[in-house]
């Protein structure tokens, strides 16, 4: 829930492509996830969020610990 508060997507694994569907399954059952894709596509849809979501001009801001 909070990734989506902060307008982050949440990508959940398919059932076909997991060997177990425990963890993205539930993800999925709890209407959590945005997409529902198989793993050969996950990181493809990533790079592609990622690059949409970029400005022209990054200037990021110190970590403070």
């Amino acid at each position: 829930e909070v990734i989506r508060e902060h307008n982050g997507a949440v990508f959940a694994q398919d059932e076909a492509s997991s060997v177990v569907w425990g963890m993205p399954g539930a993800v999925v059952q709890a209407g959590f996830a945005n997409k529902i894709l198989p793993l050969s596509q996950m990181a493809g849809e990533i790079v592609r969020k990622v690059q949409a979501g970029r400005s022209p001009v990054f200037h990021p801001q110190p970590v403070t610990v």
